[in-house]
């Protein structure tokens, strides 16, 4: 039973903040070192953004499968396992030659795991609070900016300290945390289990042809993957604003810190402003948590504000030069666009319901998955072509239209119901 007291679902809090801290830390330090992987293997820009890029897009393409895996082996064991094969393949690596090798070993162990161990956590947390959800989902998403603020002066330390191969090693020590995560969480019960599961006629029933077996299968395989909820328009609304969110912050992600350097300030200056969109990040997620559970903003009010404001932001950068200006630019950003990652949790679980949350979070993940892969490499190579980040800033700011128009349409929908 979902209570806001339930010490499970606490643990799952827990667990989905380690589990965003190290995403976040993970790719942001990846976009640390594009520099470094750039002169090591004498690459092109484009090419090392598109590398990451590509890691990003296998976390979200495995998402369909998370939720058949925790049904079947139990959201303990694949949260275990799934931090093995993200510490592990970070390590492994390090000991990398050449490109190649580095994405065939990121996209087969770190992608799968962290998507399986992000998703399942998530679910958690949503079916075992009732209420105060926002609340909990947004002290869940703090690791987001915890990630910017504790891992990435890590990396930035051990990049310099022990160069590239050095600090791949510290992440993966790091990522191997998420196996004691997965231990912490709780044995699924019987009654959960036997839920999971539909029952398939047996051969004393009667014997059946091989199309009404075929049919079984499919129904079975329907049910397990949760098809069914893309066709629901309740299901693309808030998948707009989830994906298109998404692409906007895994953009930032690989690209700012060498966005902040070609516009003529250090290294050390990018990590100061990272720092300082934790902080911003850190605070907007309980902040607006708290706001909506406790009815002082209603959350399609706020849903509107979370889209309008980053996108100003991201359409002004090529004016922000100055040190101040852009770093009170990234920290509005940051403070909105990470509340409009939470809120929309809230929203999807509104509209879709407890039940099929892990089938539209998976789901959610394999578009965001197509559409990074097929244009992860697009701000790197708008680079190559006009010596800046600016029109690739602005084009992604514009990527937050879509979530407004579907929150209007959802808007004009309910109106029109009630």
């Amino acid at each position: 039973m979902a209570i806001v007291g339930n010490r499970r679902g606490w643990i799952a809090v827990a667990c989905l903040n380690v589990t965003w801290m190290l995403w976040t830390g993970t790719i942001k330090g990846l976009g640390l070192m594009i520099p470094s992987l750039m002169e090591q293997f004498t690459a092109q820009t484009w090419l090392i953004g598109w590398m990451i890029d590509i890691v990003i897009a296998v976390i979200n393409i495995s998402g369909p499968v998370a939720a058949p895996l925790g049904a079947t082996f139990g959201v303990r064991a694949v949260v275990m396992v799934s931090g093995m094969m993200v510490g592990g393949s970070l390590i492994v690596a390090s000991f990398g030659s050449i490109v190649a090798q580095l994405i065939m070993i990121l996209a087969i162990g770190y992608g799968p795991g962290m998507s399986f161990a992000n998703i399942l956590t998530k679910v958690e947390i949503a079916r075992r609070f009732e209420h105060n959800y926002a609340t909990a989902n947004g002290i869940a998403q703090t690791g987001n900016p915890l990630g910017l603020i504790l891992v990435v002066p890590l990396i930035k330390l051990c990049l310099d300290t022990y160069g590239w191969r050095g600090a791949f090693l510290v992440l993966g020590g790091l990522n191997l945390n998420l196996v004691v995560c997965g231990a912490l969480l709780g044995k699924p019960s019987i009654e959960t289990n036997r839920e999971s599961f539909k029952s398939v006629p047996s051969c004393e029933e009667g014997t059946t042809t091989k199309s009404s077996t075929l049919r079984n299968a499919l129904v079975i395989l329907k049910s397990r993957f949760g098809i069914s909820v893309c066709l629901r328009l309740t299901f693309w609304i808030p998948a707009i604003m989830f994906i298109c969110n998404t692409v906007v912050d895994a953009f930032w992600s690989i690209y700012y810190v060498n966005h902040v350097e070609v516009k003529g300030f250090t290294s050390d200056n990018a990590v100061v402003f990272i720092t300082a969109a934790g902080v911003a990040k850190l605070f907007s997620k309980i902040g607006f948590g708290i706001l909506v559970d406790r009815g002082i903003l209603k959350l399609r009010p706020a849903l509107a504000i979370v889209i309008i404001v980053p996108m100003i932001c991201l359409i002004i950068d090529p004016w922000m030069d100055s040190y101040w200006l852009l770093l009170i630019n990234v920290v509005i950003f940051a403070a909105f666009s990470s509340a409009l990652a939470s809120l929309n949790d809230v929203y999807t679980r509104e509209l879709i319901g407890r039940d099929l949350i892990a089938c539209a979070f998976s789901w959610m993940g394999l578009a965001i998955g197509i559409i990074t892969f097929c244009s992860g490499f697009l701000p790197g190579w708008i680079l190559e072509q006009t010596g800046s980040y600016d029109v690739a800033f602005v084009v992604t700011g514009c990527l937050y239209i879509p979530p407004l128009v579907a929150l209007f349409i959802e808007s004009v929908l309910l109106q029109r119901n009630t």
